[in-house]
């Protein structure tokens, strides 16, 4: 890194230049950010938690008021690191878990708050997730940060392209959702995972709900992984075990088996079309493809796109961009090797005032992201760490609830052995 960027760096990584600065390549860019109140103090320390990964946090006075800054700098070239995405008790409807919790459950070393979810409703988050390779849930058309296989990141939009296909007549119908809620007039796809299962219809609504049981396969391409409500990625073919008529269905339901749910038109089609025993494939496809990926965890709004700041037209929280508040953010590096979770408190006057979203775009690209997205923000902000020699991982940043908000997912940092490492 050139001399010249530590030397803009110092003000907010002073004393542990050398160790903060590397945290992802730094633009040519004097002073504090664009959009900043003027920077009067700062202190940092830094801490590594495992290798390829480090925590850094910073003390800021500036002529609004205190800020309070969290980093975790990730490396996925190394060897040892490995970030997967976590659901709140395994599952997207029911209550709603804390970061740290989860973290402890998988045993990370750190980790924070993700996508944005029907708080006080079903708890499910709001856009596509995949936890190692698996999809748990369809798409919207915000943003979303994807991992690859070959351990790349980047910040991408899902358009959602799932069908059914009978495979004598190879008819076919538009899934609405997959693990969504019950898509009025549409179908919807269920696996186990979601959770219920489906409800009852209401006075007027026709409902189908159709049993499909994975057909048999030899090993070599058997549809289903060893996760109890995984949907196969190999085979998508299927076979109608039941068809049910203006009946719910509750979950959990027999394993590997996934349910077609339509509502009004698609009730109709489902039962003109669909008997016993009647072949299906399932599709469950996005746009770009997602199946490349072994992680896809939602957010929102993109922040920067290719080094510029941007303004998302998809933002979820337009509202609030002119607001100071708590925020969580990831940068991505140029080359999609590095990652930076950053955690900015707010909303505690005292310790830290926060960030608008302009203010936090421009952190961001400052602090070097090629690209940048925010995650969900306010009081659901938490992050998490477990220091070296200590069993549990700690929340170290300040919620403004006044506790860790129970959350729908999180995404997580593993330290594994090399040779245990799974290599994906």
């Amino acid at each position: 890194m050139h001399r010249c960027n530590r030397r803009r760096l110092r003000w907010l990584s002073w004393p542990l230049a050398a160790i903060l600065v590397p945290l992802l390549a730094v633009p040519s860019l004097a002073g504090a950010p664009h959009f900043w109140p003027v920077v009067r103090f700062s202190t940092g320390r830094s801490v590594q938690v495992a290798p390829g990964i480090v925590y850094s946090r910073y003390a800021l006075r500036t002529s609004a008021g205190p800020l309070s800054i969290h980093h975790l700098r990730i490396d996925l070239g190394n060897p040892s690191v490995r970030l997967s995405t976590s659901l709140s008790h395994d599952q997207l409807i029911g209550d709603n878990e804390p970061v740290s919790s989860m973290a402890r459950r998988y045993r990370a070393v750190g980790g924070v708050n993700a996508d944005y979810f029907d708080i006080g409703q079903s708890g499910m988050p709001l856009n596509i997730m995949v936890k190692d390779g698996d999809l748990l849930r369809s798409s919207t058309e915000r943003v979303t940060l994807a991992i690859s296989k070959e351990r790349r990141a980047r910040i991408v939009r899902y358009r959602w392209n799932g069908s059914i296909v009978l495979a004598v007549t190879r008819q076919s119908y538009w899934i609405a959702g997959f693990n969504t809620g019950i898509i009025p007039d549409g179908l919807t796809v269920l696996s186990n995972v979601r959770g219920y299962g489906a409800p009852t219809p209401g006075p007027r609504e026709r409902q189908t709900v159709v049993e499909l049981a994975p057909v048999k396969a030899s090993p070599a391409i058997l549809p289903f992984t060893s996760g109890p409500s995984s949907v196969g990625r190999a085979a998508t073919q299927y076979v109608v075990k039941q068809v049910w008529s203006q009946q719910a269905y509750y979950a959990p339901f027999p394993r590997g088996e996934i349910l077609l749910v339509g509502r009004g038109r698609a009730a109709d089609w489902l039962l003109g079309n669909v008997t016993v025993g009647t072949a299906i494939d399932v599709h469950l496809d996005t746009v770009p493809d997602w199946h490349g990926t072994a992680t896809v965890v939602g957010g929102g709004p993109l922040l920067v796109q290719n080094g510029r700041i941007v303004e998302d037209p998809l933002n979820p929280i337009a509202g609030e961009r002119n607001r100071p508040r708590p925020v969580c953010a990831v940068g991505i590096s140029a080359d999609g090797r590095t990652l930076l979770l950053v955690a900015v408190d707010g909303r505690q006057p005292r310790l830290s005032i926060g960030l608008t979203q302009p203010q936090l775009a421009a952190y961001m690209r400052w602090l070097g992201a090629y690209q940048a997205m925010e995650f969900d923000s306010g009081g659901s902000v938490t992050m998490a760490v477990r220091f070296p020699g200590r069993r549990a991982p700690v929340v170290v940043n300040s919620p403004s609830d006044g506790h860790e908000r129970p959350v729908a997912n999180a995404l997580l940092i593993f330290s594994m052995p090399v040779m245990d490492h799974p290599g994906g």
